[in-house]
């Protein structure tokens, strides 16, 4: 083999060097971009699901307190146990299936998540929650700060010293609020309270429910 046939054939090697350290520079950079993307999303995605939890929260609570200023004025909690629906804020039947964003909500699924979770504390009347008050977030919230997907819903129960007579009107009521929003989040509190007075109701505890 001649000297200038050694160069080009030692040429043709190097460009063939050349060519695979790019490619594999090109596929490296390909790769780091397409993680440095895919974090940054992730990051987006973790965010906006802590986001939309508090605003859930949020929601629950607000929903609990326009349930308390409800009740603080009724003379007689009674009634508003004996049937499903007796808030003034309700958006039709108290059953059936609701929408909150992409997410369908079944409002007796709901019903019986709640019954679920809010055991009544030792040496209280067990009777099972009813659903009170339900509608849109935006609907109870009107100016315009609140989310239009997030939808909101409360529940009473007799929490009453056991034993207590069927005919005795609760002293003391369960009243949890839940708020179902965008992605299948869900937040729900529940506050126990009792009568003070005509018109003011006093908390016992608050928690937030699983």
């Amino acid at each position: 083999m001649s000297h200038r046939e050694t160069r080009i054939v030692s040429n043709q090697s190097e460009r063939g060097v050349a060519l695979v350290l790019v490619m594999m520079t090109t596929t490296l950079f390909v790769v780091l971009v397409g993680s440095l993307a895919l974090a940054v999303l992730t990051e987006t995605a973790v965010a906006a699901n802590h986001r939309d939890a508090a605003r859930a929260l949020y929601a629950a609570e607000a929903a609990v307190e326009f349930v308390l200023q409800e009740i603080a004025v009724a003379e007689d909690w009674t009634e508003m146990l004996a049937a499903p629906g007796q808030s003034s804020f309700v958006d039709g039947e108290p059953a059936g299936v609701r929408q909150a964003g992409a997410a369908n909500i079944d409002l007796s699924e709901a019903t019986m998540d709640v019954r679920a979770a809010a055991r009544p504390p030792a040496g209280a009347v067990a009777l099972p929650p009813v659903l009170y008050a339900f509608g849109r977030f935006s609907d109870l919230i009107p100016d315009g700060s609140a989310r239009a997907e997030t939808y909101v819903a409360v529940w009473l129960a007799d929490r009453s010293p056991a034993p207590k007579d069927e005919d005795e009107p609760p002293t003391t009521l369960s009243v949890v609020g839940q708020a179902f929003a965008g992605r299948g989040i869900r937040r729900a509190v529940e506050v126990l309270v009792e009568r003070a007075d005509t018109s003011a109701v006093r908390v016992l505890a608050w928690r937030e429910l699983p």
